[in-house]
């Protein structure tokens, strides 16, 4: 049942990824869905998320390179939830080492601190209608079909089809765990200096770094008087507005690459 060949390599820290790989991976997991063999569809299930992670975020890292920073930020996002499906669904021991997926995982977060993003949706809904889309049964609280939303079964991942929903209300959030719902404000000129600094040391997707912030002083404000009137044009005194408030702070980053 092991497949040796693809396992070895998944396990190379490749930055282009041959896709006769891929599809090598789903025939094999079809074939397996014909005989019936659910360990064996699920390892190949298993292999094809190790591929598409690891493709997704090579692809994030070129984006990165090729200044297309936006669509950079959906792809590392999408990486990041494809990798939370495979931590239900072991197959394989030991496979964030070997797979280079806890690396990824880890690096996606310094990547996202770089990021000038802050503002995401988040929506709030009933859910009035979903079926399940391993057997196609309609779920309800009191009747459910047994199957776990995020297990595989058959080389294929559980998950609920909403089919009726009333939206309640769109909240805007800072830090979801799911990112893709991205809110930019319109008109506003996103600086992406942070980012275009770690790329002139940064040349591999497998390149490790550590980000930290550190809150310091905006220029504007370090040599004002308590007494003075605030930089910002109120018209008040510097105590008596910005003096000790979170807006008279700045990000400051501190990026550590790592050998």
């Amino acid at each position: 049942m092991i497949d040796y060949e693809i396992e070895r390599y998944l396990e190379n820290k490749n930055i282009t990824l041959n896709s006769n790989i891929l599809q090598k991976i789903n025939d094999k997991k079809e074939e397996a869905v014909r005989e019936n063999d659910e360990d064996k569809a699920n390892y190949y299930w298993f292999l094809g998320q190790v591929y598409t992670i690891k493709n997704i975020f090579i692809n994030a890292f070129n984006d990165l390179l090729n200044r297309n920073y936006e669509n950079s930020w959906y792809k590392l996002d999408k990486a990041d939830i494809a990798i939370s499906f495979l931590e239900s669904n072991v197959f394989i021991p030991d496979y964030g080492e070997r797979f280079h997926i806890n690396f990824i995982g880890n690096i996606i977060p310094e990547y996202q601190k770089l990021f000038p993003y802050r503002l995401f949706s988040s929506r709030e809904s009933i859910i009035k209608s979903e079926e399940c889309n391993i057997c196609g049964k309609k779920i309800s609280l009191r009747h459910s079909c047994g199957h776990i939303p995020g297990k595989v079964y058959m080389g294929k991942l559980c998950l609920r089809i909403v089919t009726d929903f009333e939206l309640k209300a769109i909240a805007i959030v800072k830090d979801p765990f799911d990112k893709y719902a991205l809110l930019k404000v319109q008109g506003k000129e996103y600086d992406y200096q942070a980012l275009e600094e770690l790329l002139k040391y940064v040349t591999s997707p497998f390149d490790k770094f550590r980000v930290d912030i550190e809150k310091r002083i905006r220029p504007e404000y370090k040599k004002i008087g308590r007494n003075d009137l605030c930089p910002c044009g109120s018209g008040k005194k510097y105590k008596k507005c910005h003096l000790d408030t979170e807006d008279e702070l700045m990000d400051h980053y501190k990026i550590e690459i790592i050998k």
